[in-house]
C-alpha cells in the first residue's frame, strides 16, 4: 500500500518547492509534508503496510519506527531496511529525533549508530554522526568527540558538514575544544569555524 491517500489532505506545492530547494541529493519525489504532520501521522499508522514510494515516506516510517513500542534491538533491525532510502539530511536528522538514550537502550543503540560512521553510504554514516550529536550529554565526551573527528570526510559536503555541526554543538558545551579545530580537514574546519560564529549560544572563537 502508498501512502498517497495518507498524505493527500497535507501535500504543500510551496513548501515542497522550498526544501527542494535545501536539498539536492533526493533519489524520490517530494511532496511536501510538513514535519509535525509526519510525526502525528507516525503515531496513527502501522509503517509495516506501507510501501516507500516518496520522500516523507522514508521520515514517516522512521519516525514510527522509533516511537514504537518494539524492542530496541527489534526497532534497530526495522530501521536497517530503511537505510538503503536515506538520500538527503532532512531524513537522517529528521528520523535521528526519536531514536534517544534510555537506560534500557543505551548499549544497543550506541553499538548501532556508532557502526553507521564506518557504513561508505553517505547519509548512513551522517545518521551516525548526527545520532552521536544529539545524544552526547548521555555518552563520555572525549570518545564521542573522537568518533565524530574520525568520520570527518571533507570530500562528502553531507558528512563534512555534519562533522562541522556536530563539532559546533560540542565547543558551546566546552569552548576548550577549540584546540581540537586543527583536527578536521580544512573544508569541515571551515565549515565548523562559521557554524560557530554564527551560534549565538558559543563564545567567540
Amino acid at each position: 500500500m502508498v501512502t498517497d491517500s495518507l498524505f493527500a489532505p497535507y501535500v504543500d506545492e510551496k513548501y515542497k518547492d522550498f526544501t527542494s530547494r535545501l536539498s539536492t541529493s533526493d533519489t524520490l519525489p517530494r511532496l511536501g509534508i510538513r514535519v509535525p504532520i509526519l510525526r502525528k501521522l507516525a503515531k496513527e499508522i502501522d509503517w509495516r503496510e506501507y510501501e516507500i514510494k516518496w520522500h516523507e515516506d522514508v521520515m514517516l516510517i522512521g519516525l514510527a519506527i522509533g516511537g514504537s513500542d518494539l524492542s530496541p534491538k527489534d526497532k534497530i533491525q526495522e530501521l536497517k531496511k530503511l537505510l538503503p532510502y536515506l538520500s538527503a539530511w532532512d531524513q537522517t536528522d529528521i528520523i535521528n529525533t526519536v531514536f534517544k538514550i534510555k537506560k534500557k537502550n543505551k548499549d544497543e543503540y550506541l553499538q548501532f549508530f556508532t557502526s553507521l560512521l564506518e557504513d561508505e553510504r553517505t547519509f548512513p554514516k551522517r545518521l551516525g554522526i548526527v545520532w552521536l550529536m544529539s545524544n552526547r550529554k548521555e555518552l563520555d565526551r572525549d570518545e564521542t568527540l573522537e568518533k565524530i573527528i574520525n568520520a570527518d570526510d571533507e570530500d562528502v559536503y553531507y558528512i563534512s558538514l555534519a562533522v562541522a555541526w556536530a563539532f559546533s554543538f560540542f565547543y558551546i558545551d566546552d569552548p576548550e575544544i577549540k584546540i581540537l579545530l586543527d583536527r578536521l580537514s580544512p573544508k569541515t574546519r571551515k565549515l565548523a569555524e562559521r557554524k560557530i560564529r554564527e551560534s549565538r549560544r558559543s563564545k567567540p572563537l
